[in-house]
């Protein structure tokens, strides 16, 4: 029998100040534990101190480094690489540059939410595990942290110690590598607070509209309401306070889910729900069907201010309605961020395929999509 791949490493870590005289000691402790899983695959930030150092040591070895930043570049820069000294700059730039690949759980702004950092962590920790599958290996998780961060029982999002919670909470291996006496007096840029009463969580957002509805006649919207909404409508009913938030206008859906599981089989239900609709649907015999998209994502939750009922609202919501065109009719398209949060929470059953880049609708940018299929 063949021995089984090395591990694939999502990695976590303090950030420190530029210019630490503990550096080179905890570079050879990072290149040690490297060493000893015999890894050559890692995924993770580019915060300075630790993320650097493994990130180095990552490359330094002929590994392939997959970076995976939480927001728009350059807020990242100022919030995670320059606060602990301008020399980490350079390093970061020749990190990112010799990368495999650099993935962003949100191309949008920080806007000051742990939420953010946590996704992000998610997000990580989804493509090491997916990767890890490909490979027929483990992921396990190779964190830096001091002692004190150890024995810390974290209750933020955030930070070293939430990361490692995180992944012992999910059952998965995690190597620790000591810190040390690191100086981290580090220094964040002043941001304005963030508006109050602008509530984020992280949700299942899910798109649908239905290919030829446009070429329905006045005769047919009626029994367009009865069939097609009529069943939408229903299914959605069934998965009752999983779905936190539905809205229609026309042909299309827009519902918020809780969990990527749930939102998964609630989309291929819905597929399954509108097969054999009545010929009349399909105005001159051309296919008609639903698109479906999904994706997993920080957004806000408030009050609409025109209706006065709940609202969903975001960067993200808007990404997903840009996935449903160009979603094949028939079909479920989610994004890589989504198909990665299946794969961490062990969702069994269901099947993501990888499509590669695909462009979004309206220049929408492109993303790694995915199809979701039951598993045969």
């Amino acid at each position: 029998m063949a021995p089984a791949p090395p591990p694939v490493v999502v990695y976590s870590g303090h950030m420190f100040e530029q210019g630490c005289a503990e550096e080179p000691a905890l570079a050879g402790r990072i290149a040690a534990a490297l060493d000893e899983l015999g890894t050559g695959e890692a995924f993770g930030p580019l915060a300075c101190g630790a993320d650097i150092l493994i990130a180095e040591a990552v490359l330094a070895r002929g590994g392939r480094l997959e970076v995976v930043l939480p927001f728009a570049e350059d807020d990242f820069i100022a919030e995670s690489v320059t606060c602990g000294g301008e020399s980490w700059l350079a390093r970061y730039r020749r990190c990112r540059e010799a990368a495999h690949a650099v993935h962003f759980a949100t191309p949008l702004a920080y806007v000051g939410d742990d939420n953010q950092f946590y996704y992000n962590t998610r997000f990580a920790m989804g493509l090491a595990a997916l990767r890890a599958r490909e490979l027929g290996s483990e992921a396990v998780q190779l964190a830096v942290a001091s002692a004190s961060a150890r024995s810390f029982s974290a209750t933020g999002l955030a930070g070293t110690a939430a990361d490692i919670g995180i992944w012992e909470r999910l059952g998965k291996r995690t190597i620790v590598v000591d810190a040390g006496p690191v100086a981290r007096g580090l220094k964040f840029p002043c941001r304005p607070p963030p508006l109050a009463n602008a509530r984020r969580e992280i949700r299942s957002i899910l798109f649908a509209d239905y290919k030829g509805f446009s070429r329905l006649g006045e005769r047919e919207l009626p029994l367009f309401m009865r069939e097609v909404m009529g069943r939408i409508g229903a299914a959605l009913d069934r998965y009752g306070r999983h779905v936190e938030f539905r809205n229609t206008w026309g042909d299309a859906v827009y519902a918020i889910v809780d969990e990527p599981g749930t939102a998964a089989h609630l989309a291929l239900e819905l597929q399954r729900d509108l097969r054999g609709l009545p010929d009349t649907l399909s105005p001159q015999g051309a296919p008609s069907g639903m698109r479906i998209g999904l994706h997993y994502g920080p957004i806000y939750v408030g009050s609409d201010r025109v209706t006065a009922g709940d609202l969903w609202y975001g960067g993200e919501v808007n990404r997903t309605a840009r996935i449903e065109p160009v979603t094949p009719m028939g079909d479920v398209y989610c994004t890589e961020a989504f198909a990665s949060a299946l794969i961490l929470d062990g969702v069994e059953g269901l099947e993501a395929s990888p499509l590669g880049e695909r462009a979004l609708a309206k220049d929408f940018g492109t993303v790694r999509l995915f199809r979701l299929a039951e598993q045969a």
